[in-house]
């Protein structure tokens, strides 16, 4: 079981232990081509972010542009179809892993152990796609995380472009792996083994516009970590964004270049790096009262979470005489399933 720092006060210690005041963007573009200078810089720069506050933003990441932009418009589409028919795409089980989640369903800021709001959002989840029909993926231990996707087989061209998004969104993390490896100083392909067989989601999200005031102190998503090793995310630049908490507990926004991607820590990942690199909070604020008319706002998550059965534990080296093990080990489908059943209040 993980040490209480990972979803207690201690990981609020932490982050306000952080010297960074914003989000930098990071060039990764000459990572593969470059020599060992160029990528040990260009993974330095990530280090730092990570370090620091959690966050960084990526450029030069080789996604189409093409791609990016038909995911968005399908995306909306997906959103635009009336409420009945995505409520056939809804999967009982709460699992968070695929179908349609309706609106006010989660509650992110109860992850942390305190029962919060419900996020004002929808979303619709879904896997890989091309998964073996394998003992590995169908064993009893593995069916959170392997489930098949519930597709609106109704719009088939919207299915097209959510595969291709997943799949070019699969080759970025290979190549962030890559840069992760090099930015910790381990063996290139250390990383490989625990994600070939990986578990990580799509979820498109919207936030509709607020015709309503919420209530006090309830969020388009309430402040949280996520429980993967890393998230890569794509989001509309609109009224009501997502922040990211800051050394001295303010929230700063987070508001990316277009065409590019905020990538974030996530709790697996700070402990592979014995809190080396920082899981930080963060959330997605309601828009101003006066903007809120037209304040809808989608962004789409590729949430990282290496094989299901992929054992967490410190990397070597992130030990030192100063800096013992932090955390027991843990298996990353174990992890994942406690944090969905506090997000899902229980349900």
């Amino acid at each position: 079981m993980l040490l209480p720092i990972l979803y207690s006060i201690g990981i609020v210690l932490l982050v306000e232990a952080t010297a960074m005041s914003h989000v930098p963007v990071v060039d990764i573009s000459a990572f593969a081509t470059g020599d060992a200078e160029t990528r040990r810089g260009i993974a330095n720069n990530v280090s730092q972010a990570v370090e620091d506050i959690g966050f960084f933003t990526v450029s030069g990441h080789g996604v189409p542009e093409r791609v990016m932009e038909n995911m968005r418009k399908s995306s909306w589409e997906f959103f635009r179809l009336p409420l009945a028919d995505k409520k056939r795409l809804l999967d009982d089980s709460m699992s968070l892993n695929r179908g349609y989640t309706p609106f006010a369903s989660e509650h992110n800021g109860s992850s942390e152990g305190v029962k919060a709001l419900p996020d004002l959002r929808e979303g619709f989840i879904y896997g890989p796609f091309d998964r073996p029909n394998d003992d590995y993926h169908n064993s009893p231990t593995a069916g959170f995380a392997y489930q098949e996707n519930i597709w609106p087989e109704s719009q088939p061209d919207l299915v097209k472009n959510f595969m291709r998004y997943y799949s070019a969104l699969e080759a970025l993390n290979r190549r962030l792996l890559g840069v992760f490896a090099v930015a910790l100083n381990i063996d290139p392909d250390f990383f490989t083994d625990k994600f070939d067989r990986h578990a990580s989601t799509i979820r498109l999200l919207h936030y509709p516009e607020q015709e309503t005031k919420p209530s006090p102190g309830q969020l388009r998503c309430g402040a949280h970590t996520d429980f993967g090793s890393h998230t890569i995310l794509m989001s509309d630049d609109s009224p009501g964004g997502l922040q990211v908490r800051s050394n001295h507990g303010e929230w700063i926004d987070v508001a990316p270049p277009p065409g590019s991607f905020v990538v974030n820590i996530g709790d697996l990942m700070m402990v592979w790096t014995n809190d080396r690199w920082v899981s930080n909070r963060h959330r997605v604020v309601n828009p101003p009262v006066s903007m809120a008319e037209g304040s809808a706002r989608l962004s789409i998550a590729f949430f990282v979470h290496p094989n299901h059965d992929a054992p967490i534990q410190c990397i070597p080296t992130c030990l030192s005489n100063s800096e013992p093990v932090r955390h027991d080990p843990v298996l990353a489908g174990d992890y994942r399933k406690m944090k969905v059943t506090k997000v899902t209040a229980g349900l």
